[in-house]
């Protein structure tokens, strides 16, 4: 599946969670004239300060303990992590917030835009990847109805399997439903030869 990918990133408030050095220097100055908003914070960032962020570029090297304010693997935004020593220790703990792109110390301002594409773009469909799967979990979930629904058509009108799930595909399309949907409501509808379940399938 195609999408289209965020090229632009004008009016985007940027978090810069790094020290007052070079590297933030630079970062500003660029994502300034790419047309972010570009607003300095302290290292490591705190989670008051995240609120309202776009982005968040963060030194991956800053001191001891939690670099964010979320859960490993949890932030909201897409995350840019800012790298200078590449202790295995320090790596981890970066790598452990999943960020959708890398920058290196000292920064320059030729790789900064190449880090917003990534990082703007592979968050967005690391999204859409977990909504498909929330998606598809609660689909699974729901295929015991299903199974159930057919089975009460089976008995309710005495026809087999194939013929039954086909009334309930049928019906769910007519209905503009899906199966699921209407399978649930086939079985609130009652046992075979109530008046509500008359009216269902």
């Amino acid at each position: 599946m195609s999408r289209r990918l965020v090229q632009n990133f004008r009016g985007m408030r940027a978090l810069v969670a790094l020290g007052p050095d070079r590297n933030r220097a630079v970062l500003l100055d660029t994502l300034g004239k790419l047309g972010l908003e570009a607003v300095p914070v302290e290292a490591p960032l705190g989670g008051e300060t995240a609120d309202g962020a776009g982005l968040v570029l963060f030194d991956a090297d800053a001191g001891e303990g939690e670099l964010l304010p979320w859960l490993p693997g949890t932030a909201p935004v897409p995350l840019v992590a800012v790298i200078g020593l590449e202790t295995p220790s320090r790596l981890q703990r970066a790598f452990d917030h999943l960020p959708c792109a890398v920058l290196h110390k000292p920064v320059r301002a030729n790789g900064v835009y190449t880090a917003l594409f990534f990082a703007i773009n592979e968050h967005r469909r690391r999204q859409e990847l977990a909504a498909s799967l929330r998606a598809l979990e609660a689909r699974h979930g729901a295929r015991r109805f299903v199974i159930k629904a057919v089975l009460r058509l089976m008995e309710r009108h005495g026809i087999d399997d194939e013929q039954a799930y086909r009334r309930l595909r049928k019906e769910s399309m007519r209905q503009r439903l899906t199966v699921e949907e209407l399978a649930v409501r086939v079985l609130a509808a009652g046992p075979p030869g109530s008046s509500a379940a008359a009216r269902e399938a």
